[in-house]
């Protein structure tokens, strides 16, 4: 059962990790032209480019949330224990987050799938941390250079 389950996880992690690295891909091609122009960068440029930046991430994120909710709600042992998609979406999204507040839970070995997404979330959201620390380090020697 456990050697189920660790398959079950590993292969929405791989998903998850399909759409985290297709959504860079697209992020770099979008964020490319304000680090790679002149090094004279506007104020609205580095706006739009740090608000669009937060908010892809925060999209991808709800995505990898919604996915980690239908595997949830698609697999009959974890289905019954929530009583509709919202509180299965609820419960992904606290868990995906590791915000953890406990109020809802997996029983039995299904357990161990709640915590493969809490390692899931907390890798794919240092993940994007690191491209908003990066873009936010090249802005900032883009602005240093141009003074």
């Amino acid at each position: 059962m456990i050697v189920k389950i660790l398959f079950i996880g590993t292969f929405i992690i791989a998903f998850n990790l399909v759409i985290q690295g297709l959504g860079n891909v697209f992020w770099f091609r979008r964020i490319a032209s304000v680090v790679k122009t002149d090094n004279d960068i506007s104020n609205k440029k580095i706006f739009k480019a740090l608000l669009f930046s937060i908010l892809f991430f925060t999209i991808i994120h709800v995505i990898h949330s919604l996915v980690w909710a239908f595997c949830y709600y698609a697999i009959p042992q974890t289905a019954g224990q929530f009583s509709d998609f919202s509180e299965t979406v609820y419960f992904s999204m606290v868990t995906f987050t590791t915000l953890g507040y406990g109020d809802i839970s997996l029983s039995s070995d299904w357990r161990l799938l709640s915590g493969l997404e809490a390692i899931n979330g907390i890798m794919l959201i240092g993940w994007s941390t690191a491209m908003m620390f990066s873009l936010i380090q090249n802005i900032y020697k883009k602005i240093n250079f141009s003074q």
